[in-house]
């Protein structure tokens, strides 16, 4: 039989002894609760007005085990509960640490949606089968073993007649979840399409909107909802419609058959009514076990099919990198024949260039000649394998140095940096410490001061950057890249987003501060503000031109 990856296995690991702990009480809680209906056949039997005595010792005992029953029931549903949400938290905090160490080109695969889906709802099914399935198909199992024992105690005929029935229901139920299983999985799939088209098409709502294609995209989304999720749907309901209706069978026809077959032994002196009012209860309590042990195997099959959605997160592809600390900057070299993605296009045809510590280069091209393909191949943002580009620190390829090294000495400041829904502090610092004086230096160099003097450091940005302007949001990038004080700044656009007052301003201050740290600075910009400020100060101007055929 398949079972779960040990990636998956090791997840839940640690949760072993809260396991083990929370089936304790769940055992603990079946004894007591057969313990009552032992105690309560007992009493009623025991019912006469010569012999009350006796009768109240019986119901004496049974008030204190409910009781008992009642604290340690308690104690069980809390940990019960507590165990499926820890084991839920625990699975969606080690699949986002796992997709946060992937490779950019992962995420180019994968998109968020995709994502958030992956490691929210489809490893729900799957932790709940590792948290709490396991223990819930043990309890179920002892009951239904408790149940059937203490009914052939008191009868062998009504323990064989109850067992012929529930086994009908039982084998109908699990033949039923398959079919339910399947569907549910299905459904699960459509589901996770469906989200992707909503944040698609909003994602396009200026598109949408700018070509009167509203009607366009509500119907595209209205035929896969009918002609998918629909139909899924009411093949589920269909199922469950049977699945339902055996449950209705166990909760009303079996106890009244039981009742009836009791009354008859009764009469002839063969049980009872102690013991009837006990088969009764022992045929209700078997309703539950019935339906939720082949619903558990039916969710531990879909959890085997979330697996394999969610096993890219878990793939790792091996890769070899270089022993030992990154020696300081020196250089880094750049040398391509061609760069060329999956539709056939080539960019980057014939570019070398090397820039030394403290030195600077400018890229210039047209739009959609690679300047920014530049810029993901050097922050490592595309993969070489297999193009004929090469790209070296220190004379070492950069494949074989660990990315955590790389990014402590290269750092890109893109053209529209994220901003994280938190403080302007915590989006330059990134949880970070440093001191007073470095943060009040990179906000002079970014030209944030006015910024901060109205705003605070302490003021909350929406997820990115929605309550603030994009040249704002620009300057944010810049001293965030510049606060880490990199050996190479790659500059994507830095003054796109600022009036003419800013540009100079900006384009000044960003270059004394890296003059001042000797960071060497290679620049993408329509403009030309960094090499009118080069010449200016008597700074060599070395152009790079980039042709997109």
């Amino acid at each position: 039989m398949q079972g779960f990856t040990s990636e998956i296995n090791g997840i839940f690991k640690p949760l072993r002894k809260k396991q083990i702990g929370t089936f304790g009480l769940s055992v603990l809680t079946i004894m007591l609760k057969f313990a009552v209906l032992i105690q309560m056949q007992k009493a009623i039997d025991s019912i006469s007005l010569q012999n009350l005595t006796v009768t109240f010792q019986y119901l004496r005992m049974i008030a204190v085990l409910i009781l008992l029953f009642f604290l340690t029931n308690c104690v069980f549903q809390y940990y019960f509960r507590d165990l499926q949400y820890t084991s839920h938290y625990r699975m969606i905090k080690d699949l986002f640490a796992r997709a946060l160490e992937k490779e950019y080109a992962f995420h180019e695969k994968y998109s968020p949606s995709v994502l958030l889906s992956m490691i929210k709802e489809d490893s729900k099914l799957i932790s709940d089968w590792k948290g709490i399935g396991i223990i819930t198909v043990c309890l179920n199992v002892l009951t239904i073993v408790m149940d059937f024992l203490l009914m052939l105690h008191y009868s062998v005929f009504v323990t064989f007649f109850i067992f012929a029935v529930t086994a009908v229901c039982f084998f109908a139920t699990h033949y039923i979840s398959e079919f339910i299983g399947k569907a549910t999985y299905d459904l699960q799939v459509c589901n996770s399409e469906l989200n992707r088209k909503v944040v698609d098409y909003l994602n396009g709502f200026s598109v949408i909107k700018q070509y009167h294609k509203e009607h366009y995209f509500q119907n595209s989304l209205s035929d896969y909802i009918d002609n998918n999720n629909y139909r899924d749907s009411r093949n589920i309901a269909k199922y469950y419609s049977l699945f339902t209706s055996i449950y209705s069978v166990l909760t009303t026809a079996l106890p009244v058959l039981v009742i009836l077959v009791g009354i008859l032994l009764v009469l002839r002196n063969q049980f009872t009514v102690g013991e009837l009012l006990v088969a009764y209860a022992l045929a209700g309590n078997l309703q539950e076990p019935v339906l939720v042990i082949p619903d558990f195997f039916n969710q531990r099959r879909q959890a085997l099919a979330m697996q394999e959605k969610i096993l890219p997160i878990f793939k790792e592809e091996p890769v070899v990198y270089a022993d030992g600390e990154l020696e300081p900057f020196r250089s880094l070299e750049f040398d391509s024949e061609g760069y060329s993605f999956e539709n056939g296009k080539t960019i980057l045809q014939d570019v070398h260039f090397a820039v030394e510590k403290g030195g600077s280069i400018f890229i210039k091209g047209e739009s959609g000649s690679g300047k920014s393909s530049l810029f993901y191949l050097i922050s490592r943002f595309y993969d070489t394998k297999g193009q004929a580009v090469s790209i070296r620190y220190n004379g070492i390829s950069v494949d074989k140095i660990p990315p955590y090294c790389y990014y402590e000495h290269i750092i890109q400041a893109p053209q529209t940096p994220y901003i994280f829904r938190d403080t302007v502090k915590n989006n330059i610092a990134l949880a970070q410490p440093y001191s007073r004086q470095e943060m009040d230096e990179v906000l002079y160099a970014a030209c944030l001061e006015e910024f901060l003097e109205t705003k605070g450091e302490d003021y909350l940005l929406e997820e990115n950057g929605a309550n603030i302007s994009g040249g704002q949001r620009q300057r944010i990038g810049i001293a965030r890249a510049l606060l880490r004080k990199p050996d190479l700044l790659l500059l994507d656009e830095p003054t796109s987003a600022l009036n003419m007052e800013l540009v100079d301003m900006v384009t000044e201050r960003v270059t004394r501060y890296c003059m001042k740290y000797g960071i060497a600075m290679v620049v993408v910009s329509h403009g030309d503000s960094f090499e009118r400020y080069f010449r200016r100060i008597g700074r060599e101007v070395r152009v790079v031109e980039v042709d997109g055929g």
